[in-house]
């Protein structure tokens, strides 16, 4: 995927930003502004959580937050939050790990 340059018209590869994460919100607390500007100035933008299941709650909420941030689809690697063992169904794996 390219852009084209102000300057001369010479093809430019979109710049990428993968932004990682222990828990939903983070993204939003701490990243958020960030992830915004990229994703409105045409970066290819990923956001990584690595504790709980897209089909929880939180995977809803961190969809949603991504959606306004422009930031793409969440990735959820489906560990167990620590203080939360409902956060991530015993057996399940993530199937974003299943598509490798």
């Amino acid at each position: 995927m390219t852009v084209e340059s102000l300057e001369g018209g010479a093809a430019m590869p979109v710049p990428s930003l993968l932004a990682v994460f222990a828990h939903p919100d983070d993204e939003s607390l701490s990243a958020g502004g960030v992830l915004a500007q990229h994703a409105a100035a045409g970066a290819r933008t990923a956001v990584v959580t690595a504790t709980w299941a897209a089909d929880t709650h939180r995977g809803a909420e961190l969809a949603e937050a991504l959606r306004i941030l422009g930031a793409g689809e969440p990735r959820m690697l489906g560990y167990a939050d620590a203080h939360v063992p409902q956060s991530a169904p015993t057996g399940r794996i993530s199937p974003w790990l299943d598509n490798r």
